[in-house]
């Protein structure tokens, strides 16, 4: 198996990871396992209910933590340590913030720190994915969608910190009107926990016109690059579906599915804005394994 394979494999089950963490916030199961790292005093409790959700969880989290140390160790023979030491740091990090969430009886700042993290560790599994690809790529696209690009990526992991700080400290029904809440966009006299609702949807438009804008710019400078193209157009579809689970998420008073659904294409959102940018920004300059020798001559991806 090649470095690039299993790195995708990292990532993708760390995608998992993440809509699994979701799934146990959304069915109340976070603290089905009363204790850390341990479920019961036991590395295998009885898996039925809310344990099967969060022990499930851990199992997977462990298993990408694993999978991270490889990584770092594979990295380093390939002369890109750092890349697998931020990895590893941020996996480390991660299983601290869940300790502590449970440990703290979920703390809103640790919980939503915990997904921060997480989409963190995720975008740097990206980053080495695509560093570790041994093709040859195109040229840099302009200055302007690079630019663009990072900055929707920027806005779509702010407006995913907001829907969780949201989301623990229970603000997600704050309102139950569409698309006004109290016949105005901004509420008079409204509660913390009903503007911070707002502002969750109103940023919501706001990512979506950044992202319109940053397709059309992108798709325009990618010509005769089908996968740049179609991930630029990927982007604004993304959103469309995301805002059209978070309103489907509040008139079926948070049920899990939709509720789960919404974070699982956010985290789709971002990787494509993420690799958007990547792309964008050129050749990695990877050294790829020589058949004759540890190393060939530098390549591009």
């Amino acid at each position: 198996m090649s470095l690039h394979r299993f790195s995708a494999i990292t990532a993708s089950l760390t995608f998992v990871l993440l809509v699994m963490g979701g799934l146990v916030h959304n069915t109340r199961s976070s603290l089905a396992c009363p204790d850390w790292p341990l479920c019961y005093g036991s590395l295998l409790p009885k898996m039925e209910g809310g344990i099967l959700i969060e022990h499930s969880h851990r199992i997977v989290a462990t298993t990408v933590g694993l999978l991270t140390i490889v990584l770092l160790v594979w990295l380093w023979r390939r002369g890109m340590k750092w890349l697998g030491i931020a990895a590893l740091a941020c996996v480390i990090a991660q299983g601290v913030l869940g300790g502590l969430t449970v440990i703290y009886r979920l703390p809103t700042m640790v919980s939503t720190a915990h997904l921060a993290v997480s989409q963190l560790f995720f975008c740097i599994l990206l980053y080495i994915v695509l560093r570790t690809r041994t093709a040859v790529a195109p040229s840099p696209l302009p200055d302007n969608v690079r630019r663009m690009t990072a900055w929707a990526a920027g806005l779509v992991y702010a407006q995913m910190l907001v829907g969780a700080l949201m989301r623990h400290l229970g603000a997600g029904l704050a309102c139950t009107e569409i698309p006004l809440c109290r016949g105005s966009a901004w509420p008079a006299g409204a509660v913390p926990a009903l503007q911070l609702h707002m502002f969750h949807r109103l940023f919501a438009l706001l990512v979506l016109g950044y992202v319109i804008g940053t397709a059309i710019v992108t798709f325009r400078a990618a010509r005769g690059r089908t996968v740049v193209r179609a991930l630029a157009v990927a982007a604004p579809l993304l959103v469309v579906v995301q805002i059209t689970l978070g309103l489907y998420s509040i008139t079926s008073f948070l049920d899990v599915v939709p509720v789960t659904a919404h974070l699982g294409v956010a985290a789709l959102l971002l990787a494509d804005l993420v690799s958007l940018h990547l792309i964008a920004r050129g050749p990695l300059g990877v050294r790829a394994p020589a058949a004759d020798g540890p190393y060939a001559a530098p390549v591009t991806t």
